[in-house]
């Protein structure tokens, strides 16, 4: 029988010194930097984008001005995408570090930030991910389709778009959009650990982590459960405290009289968020979610760390004897 895992705290073990925090805050200045470069990049698209919310200009835009405004929105998209190149390979190289630290008790490089072997195993698993999502998402929009053709011939009968049936219907395209996420979920969990696996067996792996998590899927979703529920309630309660700072009383109004014209009191709750006063509130939130969340991250590693740990002392992996770093 399993040995009992644990793993939900693991990265809160004592461990012999501190290497998990100096590795954040170095990820923290890295991802401000990356950040900062991609505002700058931006900055004459979101310079025109406050000067406008702020004129509350409401006048349709003449054929240059949603030219210029259309070519911003592309060029917010695609630097989004330049800019998620070395984002991505910074987080690896944090995962890869914290992994290490957790997994081997090892630090190289500065605070265990270094691009060897192991964060190109790590940016690699990103890559999986991906495509595991993508080919999950691929499947579930073949079958999506196949409902919209019968409400076409629903409505090809004649039938009333309120009727019962329409409504059943649309709920089961909803429902079948939805269904993408059991098989990604139950994927995530039985594959979850192939960081993990690949820093412990020092070997690319992203396959082997189903035989890590064998006979461990319901305690590792009970330890991600627990993560789960403690961000969102934490994510839940800031969104609600913001907004009841910034349009409690306009919130409280629009829910007590949902039938009538609220367009002026939306639009001034947005100016009122396109302050200065909104920046720094949405600021200060947003850095607290971003702390929450990085904790988040390091509970996850440490599961999966823990993971990989009990799979190496049960023999169900074990560590790659050819050359690494």
């Amino acid at each position: 029988m399993a040995e009992p895992l644990n793993a939900t705290f693991f990265t809160l073990k004592k461990r012999d010194r501190a290497v998990l925090l100096p590795a954040t805050l170095m990820l923290i200045v890295l991802v401000a930097v990356i950040f900062g470069l991609y505002v700058a990049f931006n900055w004459a698209f979101f310079d025109n984008l406050i000067d406008m919310v702020r004129r509350g200009e409401t006048a349709p835009m003449d054929e240059e001005a949603a030219s210029a405004f259309g070519f911003g929105i592309m060029g917010l998209f695609f630097s989004a995408i330049l800019f998620l190149i070395p984002f991505y390979l910074v987080m690896a190289a944090y995962e890869a570090a914290c992994l290490r630290w957790m997994i081997r008790g090892e630090a190289p490089g500065l605070f265990g930030f270094t691009f060897n072997h192991d964060t190109w195993r790590v940016y690699g698993i990103y890559w999986c991910w991906l495509i595991t999502q993508f080919a999950v998402s691929m499947v579930v929009s073949v079958v999506t389709p196949i409902v919209f053709m019968m409400m076409g011939d629903i409505y090809a009968a004649g039938a009333d778009p309120e009727s019962p049936e329409i409504w059943s219907l649309q709920m089961r395209v909803q429902a079948l959009s939805l269904l993408q996420y059991i098989p990604l979920a139950i994927i995530g969990l039985r594959l979850g650990p192939a960081a993990a696996t690949s820093i412990a067996r020092k070997r690319f792996s992203f396959f082997d982590a189903w035989v890590v998590t064998r006979d461990r899927f319901w305690a590792l979703l009970g330890s991600y459960a627990l993560l789960w529920i403690v961000l969102i309630v934490v994510c839940a309660g800031l969104l609600g405290a913001f907004w009841w700072h910034m349009a409690g009383q306009e919130i409280i109004s629009i829910v007590q009289a949902p039938n009538e014209d609220h367009s002026d009191t939306v639009r001034t709750i947005f100016e009122r968020v396109w302050t200065a006063e909104g920046f720094a509130l949405g600021g200060g939130v947003y850095a607290v979610y971003f702390a929450v969340s990085l904790v988040y991250v390091l509970l996850s590693y440490g599961i999966n760390s823990r993971a990989a740990l009990a799979a190496l002392d049960e023999g169900k992996i074990s560590v790659y004897q050819g050359d690494d770093d």
